[in-house]
């Protein structure tokens, strides 16, 4: 379970940032521990009912053939 302790402060972060994402709706939020500044560090991530994960996007390209 992904925590605000589990969390980094991503600014100036170089590259694919992670993000908060809830496996049932796919619902993306913040996964900057800055924006969650005012909540307790022991505070699980849960989004319909389920805890969310710590997630990056991969973008694939394939030639059509």
């Amino acid at each position: 379970m992904i925590t605000v302790a589990d969390l980094t402060d991503q600014i100036g972060l170089k590259g694919t940032r992670p993000f908060l994402y809830c496996q049932v709706c796919r619902e993306v939020y913040s996964a900057n521990k800055g924006d969650y500044w005012n909540t307790p560090a022991d505070h699980v991530f849960t989004c319909c009912d389920q805890p969310m994960i710590l997630a990056t996007k991969k973008t694939v390209i394939e030639e059509i053939v």
